[in-house]
């Protein structure tokens, strides 16, 4: 009876932790679904763009479209970002909108395209387009600038340019830019150059990951355990034993 027992609890935990991955991956669905069809709602305006609060709560890929000018003084590049196999850099750059009467905050970070990284010398990065005066910027909405692990804190950058980092959280654009820009930060998509041409910024940004195939996959191999668990506790329980009982009662009768 113990043995029964004991394979019940396995085949029905192995089972549970299936059906708890699949209800994850239903969520991560619905929050894919959420995204997509927040891409479809009509763009933010700078009006729109919340003055402060946690960036976590900002609707992701919400589209932005964004009048200003660009703050070029103060772009950082963001080193070891792959793009499409490629070693390179991710250029941020202020911009300035006007700000509701209500708003302290007039800039707003940019993460305006990849650049690729020279092979042998770090520093010597390709020029960008700095066009000056008004442009429209489009993009979408998301949490904060790409980020990759690093250790320790990197000091503030001194007055040579380009600055290259590899990660600029929250409490260094306050610093760098003396005020703090407002939450979130604008992917740009496309060009703000009349001839798109010209830029040589890529932004063949990746979509998203929210691993609904990594909990499917996890799903399967528990499903599968409890199957192979059940398929055990058959065999060494009901079929083995029957067929051993039957060969004993064959060989009585001879």
């Amino acid at each position: 009876m113990s043995v029964w027992l004991a394979a019940a609890a396995g085949i029905s935990l192995t089972a549970g932790l299936g059906v708890w991955q699949m209800g994850r991956a239903d969520q991560k669905q619905a929050a894919r679904a959420e995204l997509d069809a927040r891409a479809r709602a009509p763009a933010w305006t700078g009006a729109d763009w919340p003055c402060e609060g946690d960036p976590q709560s900002l609707p992701r890929h919400q589209p932005v479209r964004l009048q200003g000018s660009w703050w070029h003084a103060r772009s950082v590049l963001l080193d070891n970002r792959p793009m499409n196999g490629q070693v390179g850099f991710v250029l941020v750059t202020p911009l300035r909108v006007e700000a509701p009467a209500t708003c302290r905050g007039r800039v707003i970070l940019v993460q305006r395209g990849w650049l690729p990284r020279h092979a042998q010398d770090r520093t010597a990065v390709p020029p960008w387009p700095q066009p000056e005066g008004a442009v429209e910027v489009v993009g979408r909405l998301d949490t904060d600038v790409s980020r990759v692990y690093a250790l320790g804190e990197e000091p503030m950058p001194g007055p040579t340019q380009p600055v290259i980092r590899q990660n600029a959280p929250v409490s260094f654009w306050a610093a760098w830019l003396g005020e703090s820009p407002r939450p979130g930060v604008l992917v740009q998509v496309q060009s703000e150059l009349s001839d798109a041409a010209r830029d040589p910024l890529r932004r063949q940004w990746p979509e998203p990951d929210l691993g609904v195939d990594k909990h499917h996959g996890y799903a399967a191999q528990w499903f599968g355990l409890s199957a192979l668990l059940t398929g055990l506790t058959v065999w060494f329980q009901i079929i083995r034993p029957g067929r051993q009982h039957k060969v004993r009662n064959h060989d009585n009768a001879r």
